[in-house]
């Protein structure tokens, strides 16, 4: 019994023993083929060219326009003689700060002055014969007021002789038929009395008396008739002076027609007036300009002349501009101001080491090209330009009108975009690739779309993102799919002989 429990150990012992001794055996294994593996890839990766890398990252892409400007102050302008004049005084001075429409300078025409005082003596001459031609209308108005009330009154006169003779040939007409009636009446008492003394009732004598009487009737009659005949021949002749009337119509029209004489001769001289007026207002207008006014609210940035000068038309007097805004004046070549726009973002630095940049937009694009000889600037070449205007954000106070500096001008960006190095893009394909290396150190081609294409950096849209490791191969090096790339600073180069050789 015993010795069968000790040969059961000693059985257990020795089986133990024999898995200690087999896993050592495979451990050994183990790193035998890893310590072969080790020397087979050090060997392999000994020649691999290092190359740089270059880590994909998020940014913004470009495309600038590059010219030099000279510096101005806002609404800068030059203010210019307006005509052959002196300087009389001038009330500012250079850096003075000045407010829209305050006085700056006086200037002297006195041919102007000369021709101001001759136009108003005119005028004087020209209202007094206006007043004596006013005169004459009302003159004329009385004329023809008096014509007519004349002819009123001499017509009131008519009408009262008219009515008075139309009364008495009424009362004629009224007398024949009452002589007609008493020489009826003694026509039939001459008749009776006839008969009576032919029967010798009545004496002779008495029907003598009654034919006398008969008679008397008779001629009354025909004096009544003759007087109603005159009377109506008077009546014809009173209506018909009235028809006729002619002197006071000749009065009249007369009258009349001086009177619109008068009217013209007012009218014309009122013209007459008005354009001498005209004249006059301008040859004040024009005598104004001699006094120059600020045009804008600012500061005196040159005085070119100074009392007592003599200058001709156009000659430049001062310049003045507003100091709370800042431009520059660029030109552009026709191809590059065919992509600039108003509003675009403008950066302004001053030409020099260590240069602080400030920030603007384009105001405006001269909607023209300007040819050499139109050109002020002497540095521009002669080739047609395109003026610029850019205006500061704010104003920096520092910049010096007049002074040139450098403008780039943003005509496209992309802001938050996966970017990558132009040097980084292989183009020998038809479609643009780049070279990436994976997590075994290997390199492999990655087609990709580009978007914007800035100075050193291009928008990648599709194929890489942020994080990618892309590699930078010297032009010296073919890389090939596959091979094992070490990774360098941009300076490093590859030594190795076999750096342009396929991986085995």
């Amino acid at each position: 019994m015993l010795v069968t429990e000790q040969q059961g150990k000693s059985k257990n012992k020795f089986k133990t023993g024999t898995r200690w001794l087999a896993w050592s055996g495979i451990l050994t294994l183990l790193s035998f083929s890893g310590w072969l593996f080790y020397i087979s890839n050090s060997n392999k990766y000994t020649d691999a060219p290092v190359m740089p890398i270059i880590t994909v990252d998020r940014g913004n892409v470009e495309i600038t326009i590059n010219e030099s400007g000279i510096v101005e102050m806002g609404n800068q302008q030059s203010l210019k003689s307006p005509g052959e004049v002196a300087v009389e005084r001038v009330l500012v001075k250079v850096s003075d700060r000045v407010t829209s429409g305050q006085q700056l300078l006086i200037l002297r025409n006195p041919q102007e002055q000369t021709s101001l005082t001759e136009q108003d003596l005119l005028i004087h001459q020209q209202e007094l014969t206006l007043v004596r031609n006013q005169q004459k209308v009302g003159e004329a108005k009385e004329k023809l007021t008096t014509a007519y009330n004349q002819a009123q009154e001499r017509n009131k006169q008519q009408q009262l002789e008219i009515q008075k003779q139309r009364l008495s040939l009424v009362r004629s007409r009224q007398k024949i038929i009452e002589a007609k009636e008493r020489l009826a009446a003694n026509q039939e008492k001459v008749q009776n009395y006839k008969f009576l003394a032919a029967e010798g009732v009545i004496s002779r004598n008495t029907l003598q008396q009654e034919q006398t009487a008969l008679n008397e009737a008779q001629a009354n009659l025909r004096d009544a008739e003759l007087q109603t005949s005159t009377q109506m021949t008077e009546l014809q002749r009173l209506t018909l002076e009235q028809q006729r009337s002619l002197e006071q119509q000749n009065n009249i029209l007369t009258a009349r027609s001086q009177l619109r004489e008068a009217q013209s001769e007012v009218n014309t001289s009122n013209q007459q007036l008005q354009r001498l007026q005209v004249e006059r207002q301008r040859l004040k207008k024009q005598q104004q300009y001699n006094i120059v006014n600020a045009p804008i609210t600012g500061k005196i940035l040159d005085i070119q002349v100074k009392d007592g000068d003599g200058i001709k038309f156009g000659d430049v007097l001062l310049t003045l501009g507003d100091t709370t805004k800042e431009e520059v004046k660029l030109q552009l070549g026709t191809l590059e101001a065919a992509k600039v726009r108003v509003n675009q973002l403008a950066r302004i630095k001053v030409i020099g080491p260590n240069a602080k940049t400030f920030l603007g937009k384009v105001r405006s694009v001269y909607p023209q090209a300007i040819t050499a000889s139109e050109v002020s600037t002497p540095s521009q070449s002669p080739q047609a330009r395109v003026p610029v205007t850019v205006q500061l954000n704010k104003p920096t106070h520092t910049l010096i009108p007049g002074s040139q500096v450098s403008v780039e001008l943003v005509v496209q960006q992309r802001q938050n975009v996966v970017t990558l190095k132009l040097e980084a893009i292989q183009r020998s394909e038809a479609q643009p690739y780049v070279w990436i290396q994976d997590t075994q150190g290997k390199a492999y081609k990655q087609t990709v779309t580009l978007g914007v294409e800035g100075a050193t950096t291009v928008e990648v849209k599709s194929g890489l993102k942020a994080g990618d490791k892309v590699i930078l191969p010297p032009p010296e090096i073919e890389l090939k799919p596959g091979m094992p790339v070490i990774e360098g600073s941009s300076n490093d180069q590859s030594t190795s002989p076999a750096a342009s050789l396929n991986p085995k």
